[in-house]
């Protein structure tokens, strides 16, 4: 990495290179969300001061005391939630809006949803920096879904809960998936899928994570 400046190029190829390495050697072995990871440019998602290491595999800080989530968390995520080609997705918590654009290299439509107005802002910059398309934030509480848009194939929940909402469960397509991390927020949670089969819901269990909590209500 070039210690002087902003990253160069030849930079970012090297350590875009070694981030799909690393996700390879973990067991990420999707052509679609390795070609996600190779595309999308995760320095433009991460506060200037930290850009040089977009992508070394750790969580980095953002603004209202949240983060990014770490490359191989995110990954691991995406592969319960089988986004590839699907057709309407929906995030709960935007943050930088970076697993947002990851989303929308993979699927057609993703909604994405962020309770802090200042963060569904930048996020929204950080996607036109991008070149991040069929993605659109709103400012909302996430916790409560997105009936106008639903219902959705996919549902991605980008921080903790201790419980699912049944809100969110009701806005799934008969067929679709949800990942959430399911646990409480001083401990490991698990990665928790759910499958809607008519008017069940089927659970399995992908590995274990520790992220933020997800908290309801809007702030301005």
């Amino acid at each position: 990495m070039n210690d002087d400046g902003p990253l160069e190029f030849t930079d970012i190829q090297m350590a875009r290179a070694s981030l799909i390495l690393s996700l390879r050697q973990h067991g990420i072995m999707e052509p679609e969300i390795l070609r996600a990871f190779e595309s999308v440019p995760h320095e433009v998602f991460v506060p200037e001061e930290f850009a040089e290491y977009a992508y070394r595999d750790g969580s980095l800080p953002i603004t209202h005391g949240q983060s990014i989530t770490s490359p191989l968390h995110l990954a691991t995520m995406f592969v319960a939630l089988d986004p590839y080609k699907a057709n309407k997705v929906l995030e709960v918590g935007t943050g930088s809006g970076y697993s947002a654009a990851l989303l929308g290299y993979m699927a057609r439509r993703v909604f994405t949803l962020e309770r802090v107005k200042e963060l569904a802002r930048t996020a929204e910059r950080n996607w036109a920096k991008a070149g991040s398309a069929g993605v659109i934030g709103f400012h909302e509480d996430g916790l409560v879904g997105l009936e106008a848009q639903q219902p959705f194939d996919r549902i991605l929940l980008s921080g903790s809960v201790e419980e699912i909402p049944q809100a969110l469960l009701e806005q799934l397509t008969d067929g679709g998936i949800l990942v959430a991390p399911v646990g409480m927020a001083e401990d490991k949670q698990t990665i928790t899928r759910i499958v809607r089969a008519g008017d069940r819901y089927v659970a399995s269990d992908h590995g274990q994570i520790r992220l933020a909590e997800l908290i309801s209500g809007k702030i301005r």
